[in-house]
């Protein structure tokens, strides 16, 4: 759509996202680097260990951004006016037959209030626990401006420290069995903002798992599931946005007769399985031991299965075994970078 980083940076209060730090989860804390070849990825983990941005990291391949959704949704109004052939119309919507439409897309999150209609059971679970998150925001600080995501494993989980632009995101996903909010509450009051009090702290329900069936076609309409209303696993590694982004892609094949519908069905559900098994592993091959972790350990996953957008390169680093190593040349290159706050405020206004 012509949307360039730049527009997400200033304009939906975006940042860069290399890769993810893991802490705590092995004896010693790594990073998982984007990147499409073996050099990339190493040289990525440079810079993120580095805090060293070159002036073109844009042109990496296989880069991310976090942004702001709120903002995002705002941004998105104003950037598809410039299309002559979109109409948007917004409306409250109870029943599919208010709509009438060659594709009707069920974007109604967690609820899957459309597609399910049509099947009684529709539902496949998953082994992961988690099924809760703990979510604070607060204006960011100069020390917390990485271009990457930070994962640390928790008592019962692991919190995510995500740097925006303008302000910061701190969540501690978790099975809602345990009563983890003192301790996340302590975790943000030592190492973000002292002043936090329980009251502050969002709580956020997960249903993870996916649809057994993510359409239906029915008299020339086709209706289908997409995002949160097809499948989510967890929110480590940010694969609810990619698998959204991936059942676009296929939908867009089925509409046009590139693929049949349950060409688009079987696509969704395997690249869905096989990312299942390597979120797992996060927790699996983990040192920490408790009665949380320890579930982890006893399921069953089949290592090195690769999909759509995890390589093999990437459970190396999960596992930390056989890492790429980084050239001397390109090294050499690497250390003249910026630090990531004076790289943003050079480069973006």
């Amino acid at each position: 759509m012509g949307i360039t980083m730049e527009d997400i940076i200033n304009k939906v209060g975006g940042s860069l996202k290399l890769g993810v730090k893991f802490e705590g989860f092995y004896n010693q804390d790594y990073f998982h680097p984007f990147g499409k070849t073996d050099e990339d990825a190493a040289s990525l983990e440079y810079v993120m260990s580095n805090n060293k941005i070159p002036d073109n990291i844009t042109s990496y391949n296989d880069i991310a951004a976090h942004f702001s959704v709120s903002s995002l949704t705002k941004f998105l109004d104003n950037w598809f006016t410039r299309f002559g052939n979109l109409t948007i119309t917004r409306k409250t919507v109870t029943d599919k037959n208010e709509v009438n439409c060659d594709v009707f897309i069920d974007c109604t999150g967690f609820k899957r209030s459309f597609v399910n209609e049509f099947y009684t059971d529709n539902t496949k679970e998953v082994t992961l626990p988690n099924n809760a998150a703990l979510v604070y925001r607060m204006p960011i600080q100069e020390q917390y401006r990485f271009a990457y995501t930070t994962c640390k494993a928790m008592q019962y989980g692991w919190s995510w420290n995500i740097p925006l632009k303008e302000e910061i995101g701190i969540g501690y996903v978790h099975n809602d069995k345990f009563d983890v909010l003192s301790e996340f509450v302590d975790y943000i009051s030592k190492n973000f903002n002292p002043n936090i009090t329980e009251q502050d702290i969002r709580k956020v329900k997960m249903i993870t798992g996916r649809n057994i069936n993510h359409y239906k076609e029915i008299d020339n309409t086709i209706y289908a599931s997409i995002g949160l209303s097809s499948a989510f696993i967890e929110p480590m590694e940010a694969t609810g946005l990619y698998l959204t982004v991936f059942g676009i892609k296929e939908l867009d094949r089925y509409i046009h007769g590139k693929i049949s519908g349950e060409e688009f069905n079987d696509l969704v559900n395997n690249e869905f399985d096989t990312i299942v098994d390597f979120i797992v592993a996060h927790y699996k091959f983990s040192h920490k031991q408790n009665d949380y972790w320890n579930t982890y350990k006893k399921i069953d996953i089949e290592t090195y299965r690769e999909n759509n957008i995890f390589p093999k390169r990437s459970w190396n680093y999960i596992l930390q075994e056989n890492l790429p190593e980084l050239s001397v040349e390109r090294m050499l290159k690497l250390r003249h970078g910026k630090k990531y706050s004076e790289w943003l405020n050079a480069k973006y206004a």
